[in-house]
């Protein structure tokens, strides 16, 4: 059942990743035109605002699927039982916590976002500022059903439930969006989408999961213990936050809402291509810490991250090349010739992530050998380099000035320190990981040579020519990868499932 729910889960969360990425390519240029490059940039500048509310976790999230683990590996239906209970308790008081700071930022917007926004910006920021605030409360008690959902790997419901709100929730904003509504529209649909895949979650946990809580017995020993755990990992998420919130704080107090919406762009490009990383390893998750649990083998914790990190590497590599290949005319006709610098920057944010993106694994194990207290230490000093180094780049380059503040500390601390922990105390075998990443590369040479080729002789003069050119270089690296890069273990893994799937779609055909 576990094996089906991972491959079903996989299958789902990547074809979710496609179909939601093509949504927002579709959705995004409609909303910069409908708003306006002002309230595009306005709107862009409060969901980071908003996302350091999301800091009131304190990490807690980890936590819980650490001791949920222990405890179901263990049989213990009372821990797990006292467990949600306690989660409830604290992610009610949390979400509470977060409606309240949510609220004053509103009520002193200049404090926030700047003096660099004209008085009609900052009215817009104070009621997206509201309504964002409570979408961000509801989530904090739904998350804790949603956890339990993972981590008892019920992913085919959860993807199904993430397949809705990437998908249908931008399809139902675009005509919103056509018939003249704003970005308070937008707002007010991601809240409705809030309460409405809590409440699922809340009944498929009581009904198909059958959990149990118990609020009688509050553990302060547990939670300290907790806390204990998570403290390192809250520090984790804090720097995570001001590594790929902060630039555009920067931008709207130096430069205002339109270096903002320029910025805006390449960062969300920048987050489908991260989520290209991390869709399949999130699924793991659970997998880590069961093998952790169970004191396996670091060869054979090691070998799992090296598998995911090739899978990983060859994705990113393609997107990355692709971008380079067609990237700037697909900017062009996307967001418009205003935002052509959007290339350039995103760039810059993809190339120093792949390097971490690739070992998003490792993140997981070290949380689950309770080590990550050195990651927590040196993302601290990423992020405080990384501002130290923004701040005049911001000042004298804008937003490819950030972009650069932000590559280089990602590439160093996120990349280099943390291969040398992981080597040296977490014990994965990373020389044997980067031989078998080097081992692609030679398959990746000529598919380079080619991207490089079309982005300066072959620059795309319409829609037409951009999927052609762009599915003319995916061809040519799927050929060489394939023949080249691959093992034939990692050939009959893809293969395998897709002649299976052929076989029973012939059978259903033919039957």
């Amino acid at each position: 059942m576990k094996l089906n729910q991972l491959k079903v889960g996989s299958v789902l969360s990547y074809l979710s990743l496609f179909l939601g990425t093509v949504v927002s390519l579709a959705y995004t240029p409609i909303m910069i035109q409908r708003l306006g490059t002002s309230e595009y940039g306005v709107y862009s500048l409060v969901l980071p605002v908003v996302s350091y509310l999301n800091l009131f976790s304190f990490g807690l999230g980890s936590a819980y699927t650490r001791f949920y683990t222990r405890y179901k590996e263990s049989g213990d239906r009372y821990g797990m039982a006292k467990l949600n209970g306690m989660f409830i308790i604290i992610y009610s008081v949390l979400g509470t916590l977060v409606a309240v700071v949510g609220c004053v930022i509103a009520a002193n917007p200049r404090l926030a976002f700047g003096a660099e926004l004209t008085e009609g910006e900052i009215e817009i920021a104070v009621r997206l500022m509201y309504i964002m605030t409570f979408t961000a409360a509801v989530n904090f008690p739904a998350s804790v059903f949603e956890s339990n959902i993972m981590v008892n790997e019920r992913y085919i419901f959860l993807k199904l439930l993430a397949f809705v709100k990437t998908v249908i929730n931008p399809l139902l904003i675009i005509p919103m969006l056509m018939i003249g509504m704003r970005s308070e529209a937008i707002a007010y649909m991601s809240l409705a989408f809030a309460v409405g895949s809590g409440v699922l979650e809340v009944y498929y946990c009581f009904t198909r999961l059958h959990m149990k809580i118990d609020f009688r017995a509050f553990d302060f020993i547990l939670l300290f213990e907790m806390f204990r755990f998570t403290g390192w990992v809250f520090i984790g998420i804090i720097v995570d936050q001001l590594n790929w919130s902060i630039d555009k704080v920067l931008l709207a107090w130096m430069h205002g809402a339109q270096s903002v919406a320029v910025y805006n762009v390449a960062s969300q490009l920048n987050i489908f291509y991260m989520s290209m990383a991390t869709t399949f390893s999130n699924l793991l998750t659970p997998r880590v810490h069961q093998m952790v649990a169970n004191n396996v083998s670091n060869k054979k914790i090691s070998d799992l991250f090296i598998r995911v990190g090739r899978f990983q590497f060859i994705i990113l590599v393609m997107i990355l090349l692709g971008f380079v290949a067609v990237g700037y005319p697909f900017v062009i006709f996307w967001a418009g010739p205003e935002y052509g610098n959007a290339y350039i920057i995103s760039l810059l944010l993809f190339i120093p992530t792949i390097l971490p993106s690739i070992q998003n694994l490792g993140i997981e194990i070290q949380r689950a050998k309770n080590m990550h207290r050195f990651r927590s230490v040196t993302y601290l000093a990423v992020a405080l380099l990384n501002i130290v180094i923004s701040i005049p780049l911001c000042a004298f380059f804008a937003e490819i000035g950030v972009a650069i503040g932000t590559a280089i500390p990602v590439f160093v601390g996120n990349g280099l320190l943390m291969n040398w922990y992981y080597n040296r105390y977490i014990g994965l075998d990373i020389p044997r990981f980067w031989r078998r990443i080097g081992a692609l590369l030679p398959s990746m040479l000529i598919p380079t040579a080619a991207a490089i080729a079309i982005a300066i002789f072959l620059p795309a003069q319409d829609i037409l020519q951009l999927f052609m050119y762009g599915a003319l270089f995916v061809l040519i690296f799927i050929f060489f990868v394939w023949n080249i890069g691959l093992t034939a273990r990692e050939k009959e893994l893809i293969i395998t499932p897709i002649k299976k799937f052929i076989g029973k779609l012939l059978a259903k055909i033919l039957g």
